[in-house]
């Protein structure tokens, strides 16, 4: 953006050129690390889940989405259903759940309590601000200053 304004006897010119490159490569980088910071607190479910991460918008704008069926289920920690359980052979115990094929699946109203792997689960995007934030702050205030 170019200003270009007389105020009284001062003539004022601003290009904004420059600033406004910064701004938008910082937004890429901040997109960047927020998805790579994600990954591990994203619940695997044999990796669908962490896979479908994409920028809507394009890797400038500031947006990004988890793109399966069940993903905003799996941010806020809701339980979905009809489940059936899985039951092992040998055991007779529960390993897992399933829907039948064809059926609509919605909340039952409970929590999970239980993820797919240790260190994963809800609100991954909170998690991973309250840890990295600063160092995302870092890297847009570094990359918006350059000259």
């Amino acid at each position: 953006m170019r200003l270009n304004t007389t105020v009284g006897n001062v003539n004022i010119k601003i290009d904004t050129k420059r600033l406004d490159r910064n701004v938008k490569e910082a937004q890429k980088l901040l997109n960047l690390a927020v998805r790579t910071d994600c990954e591990p607190l994203v619940p695997l479910l044999n990796g669908q889940l962490r896979r479908s991460a994409n920028f809507p918008e394009g890797v400038y704008g500031g947006v990004l989405e988890y793109n399966t069926p069940y993903a905003h289920y799996q941010y806020v920690g809701k339980i979905c259903g009809p489940n059936i359980p899985k039951i092992d052979e040998t055991t007779g115990e529960v390993i897992g759940w399933y829907s039948p094929k064809g059926k609509e699946k919605h909340p039952t109203g409970k929590m999970m309590s239980h993820y797919s792997e240790d260190g994963t689960g809800p609100k991954w995007f909170e998690k991973a601000k309250e840890r990295h934030g600063d160092k995302w702050l870092r890297l847009v205030r570094e990359e918006v200053g350059k000259g």
